[in-house]
């Protein structure tokens, strides 16, 4: 599927940023993750709008898909074309998979869900593999790097960071 350029360096920062925010939660109360949020993008509004805009299927988000890692061969092949392209190419399987864990994170930031702190760190993880080791080859390096410095969960106060709307085209 092909997604916006502008768009594909937001859903990096978007992704890196429910990273290291799941991370950092792991040693405080999901209350506090929860209200974090309460002030970013949601990941239902992001799901919402990858369906919308993607004309995904919403009867295919109900079914299990499991995705693969992407081969050396493509990450360097995308790592190289990166510079090149304008454009975000993405696996059709790989777009419903993150539809899948943005709207079960939105379920575990909906007040009074209580959650595991192991499924919240295996749903991490997915994203974590999905971000570092899809998107991340897709991007040009500029772009990485400044989406690297994204504001999260329990940041270190004396980092400067950057705010998702900044990566935020209007999209949301």
């Amino acid at each position: 599927m092909k997604i916006n350029y502008s768009f594909g360096v937001f859903l990096y920062a978007y992704l890196h940023q429910i990273d290291l925010s799941l991370d950092r939660s792991r040693w405080e109360p999901l209350d506090n993750l929860r209200d974090f949020y309460r002030s970013q993008i949601s990941p239902q509004k992001v799901a919402i709008y990858l369906v919308d805009n993607l004309g995904l299927d919403v009867k295919k988000l109900n079914n299990l898909i499991f995705i693969g890692e992407e081969s050396l061969w493509d990450k360097i092949k995308d790592s190289l074309l990166s510079s090149f392209k304008r454009d975000v190419i993405l696996e059709d399987d790989k777009v419903y998979f993150l539809c899948q864990k943005l709207l079960l994170l939105d379920n575990f930031l909906a007040d009074g869900e209580q959650v595991h702190k192991l499924e919240i760190e295996k749903l991490r993880i997915e994203f974590s593999k999905l971000n570092y080791g899809t998107v991340k080859f897709k991007l040009a390096k500029k772009d990485r790097l400044k989406a690297n410095n994204i504001e999260h969960f329990l940041q270190n106060e004396i980092l400067s960071t950057i705010k998702i709307c900044e990566f935020n085209k209007g999209y949301f």
